[in-house]
């Protein structure tokens, strides 16, 4: 089983490398053996033909640089995503898959545009516990959220939200899910402090295979 993780340098805020930690001992413990490899800046992005990909919450700044880089890898990325690699995209990383960024400052960054939704940054943050449910799995899934941005046009979204905050003002749908693509502003990290949603994505790689 190949695991990525893009960026665990750039994108590293809140713990979120818990997430594939806890996702490699959950596959190791259903007698998989297990490859992480690590993608940055300055490294050649290829995802092709990885079972599982991660990246996680950056600050805002970070945010538009990995944004950038992968600019010139589009191309590959989808081509995996259409082929069958998972991406799991935790904090304000999953924004950058959408339509746009537009930043504080007014600035429209593209985003790599795969997804219909797009996202606006503010001057105030939104820190809050959430509460949430989902068809993936049983049970609520749990996890924080601190995040200055709203995001809307999230056609396809991953959780309903009980109590905390969702994509945009008011809004009681929370992340997004496109086929192969799973995104959430939760963090936590959300693997770790939901083992229900661990399993899941462990048994839906193993069933991928």
């Amino acid at each position: 089983m190949r695991i990525i993780h893009l960026f665990a340098d750039l994108c590293n805020l809140y713990g979120d490398y818990g997430n594939v930690c806890a996702l490699k001992r959950a596959l190791e413990n259903k007698g998989q053996n297990v490859e992480i490899e690590y993608q940055s800046i300055d490294d050649e992005i290829d995802i092709s033909g990885a079972d599982f990909v991660f990246i996680g919450s950056a600050t805002e700044r970070n945010q538009k640089v990995a944004l950038n880089y992968l600019q010139g890898y589009k191309d590959n990325i989808k081509t995996a995503l259409d082929n069958g690699t998972v991406i799991l995209a935790t904090g304000n990383s999953f924004e950058i898959f959408g339509q746009s960024v537009t930043d504080c400052d007014g600035t429209k960054h593209e985003g790599l545009s795969f997804f219909p939704y797009e996202t606006v940054e503010g001057k105030e943050r939104i820190v809050t516990d959430s509460l949430c449910t989902t068809l993936l799995c049983g049970g609520d899934i749990i996890g924080f959220v601190n995040k200055a941005s709203l995001t809307t046009g999230a056609t396809s979204p991953l959780f309903d939200v009980k109590q905390g905050s969702g994509n945009g003002k008011d809004d009681n749908k929370e992340g997004v899910h496109y086929g192969n693509f799973y995104g959430t502003h939760l963090i936590g990290p959300v693997l770790i402090r939901n083992p229900q949603l661990c399993e899941y994505f462990a048994d839906m790689l193993i069933k991928k295979q």
